[in-house]
Order: C-alpha cells, then structure tokens, then sequence
C-alpha cells in the first residue's frame, strides 16, 4: 500500500482502482475526452421573393405642384363688321314696313330706310377691304313683326341707338384711320336718326 501510494510515477487509474477496494465503492470512470459536440446544421437561406408580374406598382402620390392659373379666353370682340352688316339691313326693312303705315310720316321713314341702306352697303365695303369677301346677306333677313306702328317706330329707336353706340365703341378700337374714320361719321349720322325717331314718336300722339 505504501509503497503504491510512494510510487514517483503512479498511474492515476491503478490509483484509483486500488484506492476503491480500499474504501469498497466501484471507481467512478473517468471520461478520457469530452465528446466533440454535435455538428450544428447551417442556416437555410431565406427564400428570394419573385416578383408577380400580374400585380400592378403602387405608385406614390404625386406631390401637387406650383398653382398655374388657366388661360382666359378672348373675349368677343364688339367691332363685327359682318354683324354690323346684317344688323343695319334688318333695320331698314323694318324702316321700309313702317313708312308703309307711317301715314303723314311716310316720307321721315322713306329717307330713314335709304339712309340705313346706306349704312349697310359702307359697312360691307369696308368688310370686303379686310377680307376680300362680298358679304351682302339680303337672302337671311326675315320678315319683320309689329303689332301697332308705335310699338314698331319704338322698336326701331332702340335697335338705331344700340347700333349707333357700337359705332362709337368700334372707333377707339378700330386697326386703320379708315375704318376709324368710316365708324365716326356712322355714329354721327346715327345720332341725328335717333333723334329724328324719338321726334317721330313724340308726333304719334301717345
């Protein structure tokens, strides 16, 4: 006994099989290694998402941008020679249907409606000069409706005064001093008509 336990070199399992019978319990084995660990298995890739070529993009919301006003349209412009045109032959066949009922005031209407052909005709000269056309649209007019003399000699007054206004509008803005001159001397002979209607009608005996 002593002399295995004063051995230099003793083997530590002889030592520990003999000091087990000693104190009569089995010797507890003693591993010679730790086994290696298990191999852990690799991480599966995470799986790539192909994209769907049915599903449609989400667009983003499109930011607004700077705050451009519309255009305004062009207004009309009052100076229509061809309107001006029809205008004055609708007003002298209606001063043609009323020197037919003027009576005593037949020869006033007579010379009302020869001056507002006149009228027409210089307008549509000076239509032709701008465009090259012949414009003399006699075939449009219809005929006028008038339930009394009066209510007709009224009705004219207006349309003359209206017309006559336009005259002196267009000639501030007309584009040559032809036409500016040609819409001066119409608005002066229009106020003389108007003041000749108005005298025809204060004669009517209201």
């Amino acid at each position: 006994m002593d002399e295995i336990m004063n051995s230099t070199t003793p083997s530590q399992e002889v030592f520990q099989r003999v000091w087990a019978r000693v104190m009569g319990s089995a010797a507890p084995e003693v591993p010679a290694s730790a086994p290696a660990p298990a191999p852990q298995p690799a991480p599966e890739p995470a799986p790539v998402s192909t994209p769907d070529p049915q599903a449609q993009p989400v667009m983003a919301p499109a930011r607004p941008g700077p705050y451009r006003p519309q255009p305004t349209p062009p207004k009309p412009q009052p100076c229509c020679l061809r309107q001006q045109v029809l205008s004055s032959l609708e007003q002298w066949q209606m001063a043609r249907l009323l020197a037919r009922r003027a009576g005593n005031q037949a020869r006033q209407m007579t010379n009302i409606a020869a001056q507002l052909h006149q009228q027409a005709k210089q307008l549509s000269t000076a239509y032709f000069i701008q465009s090259g056309v012949r414009y003399w649209p006699v075939a449009q007019l219809t005929q006028p409706r008038m339930a009394t003399y009066v209510g007709g000699l009224r009705h004219l007054y207006q349309r003359v005064q209206a017309l006559t206004q336009e005259f002196h509008t267009c000639r501030t803005k007309a584009d040559t001093k032809d036409l500016a001159q040609l819409y001066g001397q119409l608005a002066q002979a229009g106020e003389k008509r108007c003041a000749l209607l108005r005298s025809l009608l204060e004669q009517t005996h209201l």
